[in-house]
């Protein structure tokens, strides 16, 4: 049975433990009348988070090695590895000229680029991601007070990737041996927009809090923004084509790809005494993240903190927290 076959399953027992379980709302008399047992129809509410995307994305794609692998879907651009970038093949190229200038570099004391190191089977990453921030807007339907279904539009802005590589030279140290290695940094910059439709159940704990339970399918686009060396506080691009001369040119597309999976989460849900309830919920998804022509099914994680705008705005003005 494939993912997406587990994922529907999933959710079809979901949604019938959750009728079988649904408490009889119109005979608990501590609800009547109150937010909670009359909760029915559309909430809205505000997402904001962290994410934390899967590091093998950027070790397959953004390594520096990458363009011998993989393509852009740009017809003016390509991913360039840092070889090609730095015109280290052609000696008397003006990249290369001014490379060898800025780190003090003599003519035939380069010998080989080291890579970022990376080992799948032994999770060794040689770029990570770090943290990026979610801002986004979910829209609830609810057809009881512990049953809806839900539809979150997310914003990943700046996850960002960044690694090592090194310049092995065979340029005399004064007290080391025949090579020497410069270290230096790579970088990558993308952002990603995620479109999540799935189905809620809670479980209340006491009259102002439950556990919140979720399960659905994703949409996931990358957009590509940056990806870059740095050599003496100078940037070289990587995603670029070279045009002759030193010159380079940028993308003209928005470098954009999208790919389907599913995702998961549990939380807990607070109540206010007039409404603006918040939700703390762990999330994880499994996405196909695709960049050019690389995809993969991937793990991410993300951390949300949402924030349930009361249906009257009066109510949360009056809100005591």
């Amino acid at each position: 049975m494939g993912f997406r076959q587990r994922i529907v399953l999933c959710a079809a027992l979901a949604l019938s433990t959750g009728a079988l379980t649904a408490q009889d709302w119109d005979d608990w008399d501590e609800y009547d009348e109150g937010y909670v047992s009359a909760r029915k129809g559309i909430e809205f509410a505000l997402n904001f988070g962290v994410y934390q995307g899967h590091h093998k994305a950027a070790n397959e794609f953004f390594s520096g090695y990458s363009g011998e692998i993989y393509e852009l879907n740009d017809n003016t651009a390509n991913l360039m590895t840092i070889e090609e970038r730095l015109g280290i093949s052609s000696p008397s190229s003006i990249v290369w000229s001014q490379v060898m200038n800025s780190i003090g570099l003599e003519q035939g004391e380069f010998q080989y680029i080291e890579y970022p190191a990376y080992s799948e089977a032994l999770k060794l990453y040689g770029m990570r991601y770090t943290p990026a921030t979610i801002m986004g807007l979910q829209t609830m339907l609810f057809l009881n007070p512990e049953s809806a279904f839900t539809l979150h539009i997310d914003a990943i802005n700046g996850l960002k990737s960044e690694g090592a590589w090194n310049m092995v030279t065979n340029e005399i140290v004064q007290g080391g041996g025949s090579e020497n290695r410069r270290q230096f940094g790579i970088f990558s910059e993308e952002n990603r927009f995620q479109l999540s439709l799935g189905y809620r159940t809670a479980a209340y704990i006491t009259d102002e809090v439950s556990w919140v339970f979720e399960l659905g399918g994703t949409m996931l686009a990358t957009q590509l923004e940056q990806h870059y060396v740095r050599i003496q506080n100078q940037n070289y691009q990587l995603l670029t084509a070279s045009l002759g001369n030193g010159q380079f040119q940028n993308p003209t597309s928005t470098m954009t790809s999208t790919g389907f999976g599913g995702y998961g989460g549990i939380g807990v849900e607070l109540f206010f005494e007039e409404g603006g309830n918040l939700m703390l919920t762990a999330r994880v998804s499994r996405d196909k993240v695709r960049m050019g022509n690389y995809e993969d099914d991937l793990w991410q994680g993300a951390l949300y903190l949402t924030w349930v705008i009361p249906p009257q705005l009066g109510d949360f003005i009056r809100a005591s927290f």
